[in-house]
């Protein structure tokens, strides 16, 4: 009988192992050791206390990657540089519930792809000589899409990183592009396909009752109460709902902007989170929780929600169409922009406007005659 394995903790896509309060690296071949000159497998990085990203880094400076991008221009080093100090900047702000941690590291693990795209694009470039033209022709192959503008905005900081730490340009080439936004999503949600989605959330196709639909259901209820967007009411916890109301700082503002709301509980609302209470089969820290007491995926809700969807016969809707839906009903029930604004915790009014689906157009009152022969 052989002896069960021991699991070591490594960082994703490497080789570094956590090895007594320290990271080290592991080589599948001896190689010198820069600092000693010997032939070895492992060498020491760091300790944990410096962090992820500094054993990162030290691997880089160890295998000579950082010295050795891809291309002749010396746009690759420069790029692994600002990703180094962008990203061990982005980890002072690690939030501290181990369930926003795994949000926050696949936010990471996109910018470092993003990161590696404009690597490649312009690996042959120097800094100094990209132009506004030559970021234009590279945002070119995503027109209408938010990967434009997404990929503009690490350009943009990368040279304006360049410009204030290094020296290496004058001015910034992303900055002066402008970028099409993606087409606005202009789907309204009637209360009938409201409804017609929300009861399928609870019968499958073979007529059986679905196991955690109505959990998703009092999901769907709160997304369209409390106007928030769904990982903040998908991650919400329990001692978040206090007696004066519940206190929501976004996930996506908090390291922003920081605006956030407090939430009056309505009836409508206090019935939900009673309701929440009756169908769980144990105590959670989240409201919303699977029959384990742990947080639903985000791809779990959407698939929940759109095979319920496609129960009900209803086409071209998703769950962040609820938050609109919202939106546009309370305009309509009287609520200004400003209050929205307010409970949607956006910055910008402008933000706030683009929710608003349906509203009604202006009313003339001019009229004229045909022309007279």
């Amino acid at each position: 009988m052989t002896r069960a394995r021991k699991s070591r903790k490594t960082l994703t896509g490497t080789r570094i192992f956590v090895r007594r309060g320290n990271y080290r690296y592991e080589s599948l071949e001896p190689i010198i050791n820069p600092k000693t000159g010997v032939l070895q497998k492992t060498h020491h990085l760091c300790t944990l206390d410096d962090g992820e990203f500094k054993a990162r880094e030290e691997l880089q400076k160890l295998l000579g990657t950082v010295n050795q991008p891809k291309g002749i221009g010396d746009f690759g080093a420069w790029i692994d540089k600002f990703k180094i100090d962008y990203l061990a900047e982005r980890e002072l702000k690690v939030p501290k519930d181990p369930v926003r941690q795994k949000t926050w590291k696949k936010g990471t693990q996109n910018i470092e792809s993003a990161l590696g795209v404009i690597a490649d694009k312009f690996a042959d470039f120097d800094v100094a000589q990209v132009r506004g033209f030559d970021v234009a022709q590279f945002l070119a192959r995503w027109k209408g899409r938010r990967s434009a503008q997404t990929y503009k905005t690490y350009l943009s900081l990368f040279f304006e990183w360049g410009i204030s730490m290094h020296g290496l340009v004058d001015v910034n080439p992303a900055k002066q592009i402008s970028v099409k936004p993606p087409r606005k999503r202009n789907v309204t949600m009637s209360d009938v396909q409201y409804h017609a989605i929300r009861d399928a959330l609870l019968v499958d196709e073979d007529g059986k009752k679905v196991r955690n639909g109505e959990m998703v259901q009092c999901y769907m209820d709160l997304l369209y109460l409390l106007f928030q967007r769904g990982t903040d009411i998908r991650l919400m916890r329990v001692d978040e709902i206090k007696p004066e109301g519940i206190a929501i700082i976004p996930t996506k503002t908090e390291n922003s902007s920081g605006l956030g709301v407090m939430l009056p509980i309505t009836p409508d609302i206090q019935r939900v989170l009673n309701r929440i209470k009756a169908i769980s089969k144990m105590r959670s820290t989240f409201v919303i929780h699977t029959e384990h007491g742990q947080p639903y995926t985000a791809s779990g809700l959407r698939s929940a929600f759109k095979r319920a969807a496609v129960r009900a016969r209803v086409d071209g809707l998703t769950l962040k169409d609820i938050r609109s839906k919202a939106s546009s009903d309370a305009k309509k029930q009287g609520y200004s922009l400003d209050q929205l604004q307010v409970t949607l915790a956006h910055t910008e009014k402008a933000t706030t406007r683009g929710y608003i689906r349906g509203q009604e157009l202006p009313v003339s009152t001019v009229a004229i005659s045909l022309p007279k022969r």
